[in-house]
């Protein structure tokens, strides 16, 4: 059965991009691995940000790009952020000015946002802390960015360092670096990791046992038949049963 997006954003927070890494060593990462950012209100410890994006472009102001009327377009975009979804927003690296305030940022907590990825500056740390999102970003500065960057667009492709970001992208961020994956891939990332945190703790119980590392760590194919009884109830092999079994292999 899929997960939901609570439970996979859950999940794929709980690992670190480099042990995600790890697990898609055989997928191409290289044109998925944007900046390492800084975090300015970091997660909770041993976890990571981690949903599907949304994503927000910013551009170099111009005069034409001021004419509009009403808002500025990034607090539209942000009321139409769904639960569990990451902002990213996308300045093309600019610490001219803040792309997001304790203000914007309050909103997108209120509407369940599980974090924020800035490609350049935010503002109001202090604030930002109070909220409780976790931020991270390329820098800091006092001044809002209305100055220098318009917001053009959202759920959009975007530039983000030096890797592309779609609107169907899920990110995984820490302070080792930042992974766009699409979801299948966050979806195996996940069941890899799980699968072999499973291996090796069966491996730990039979160490404990008293078995040699080089019997039983990596887990050897002679004992994947006992592992599926331990991932179904939780039962150890005897140790007659285990010997036996690498005796034949």
């Amino acid at each position: 059965m899929p997960l939901d997006t609570a439970t996979l954003a859950a999940r794929l927070g709980r690992l670190s991009t480099a042990l995600a890494s790890d697990m898609l060593k055989d997928q191409n990462l290289m044109e998925r691995a944007g900046p390492v950012l800084t975090a300015m209100t970091p997660p909770e410890p041993g976890t990571s940000i981690a949903g599907p994006v949304l994503t927000i472009q910013f551009l170099p102001g111009r005069p034409e790009l001021r004419e509009r009327k009403g808002p500025p377009l990034n607090f539209e975009f942000i009321d139409t952020l769904q639960p569990h979804e990451v902002v990213v927003l996308a300045a093309g690296g600019s610490l001219k000015g803040a792309v997001l305030g304790d203000m914007i940022a309050t909103r997108a907590a209120h509407l369940g946002c599980r974090g924020v990825l800035a490609d350049g500056a935010v503002r109001d740390l202090d604030d930002l802390a109070d909220v409780g999102l976790p931020v991270m970003a390329q820098g800091i500065a006092p001044m809002a960015a209305h100055a220098t960057l318009v917001p053009v667009a959202s759920r959009c492709p975007v530039r983000f360092g030096e890797v592309t970001v779609l609107p169907d992208d899920w990110v995984l961020a820490d302070r080792n670096g930042t992974l766009f994956l699409p979801r299948a891939l966050a979806e195996l990332a996940i069941e890899r990791h799980e699968e072999t945190a499973l291996k090796e703790r069966f491996s730990r119980t039979l160490l404990e046992a008293g078995f040699r590392l080089t019997e039983v760590f990596p887990l050897p194919p002679a004992l994947m038949p006992f592992l599926e009884a331990y991932r179904t109830d939780g039962s150890v092999p005897a140790a007659d049963a285990v010997r036996k079994a690498l005796a034949g292999a």
